[in-house]
């Protein structure tokens, strides 16, 4: 489960640099740099961010339920 909960995140994070390019370069270089974070305050404005967004965060949950991700 944390596999596919990885390579949900790496998908989406992919998808994110990429919508980012639509949105402008501040955007992408930021996404690029710090995903989840940029992710959250682009997609306030941004309509096309939104999903990419959601998917990362489903990959991050089933990370962290699969045990691959420890916060502590």
């Amino acid at each position: 489960m944390d596999v596919i909960g990885f390579l949900l995140a790496l998908v989406a994070w992919i998808w994110s640099v990429a919508r980012g390019i639509q949105v402008s370069l501040i955007c992408v270089v930021l996404n690029f740099l710090f995903p989840p974070v940029s992710q959250g305050i682009f997609a306030l404005y941004e309509p096309p961010m939104r999903a990419p967004l959601l998917f990362m965060g489903i990959g991050l949950g089933m990370m962290y339920i699969g045990g691959g991700l420890k916060i502590s």
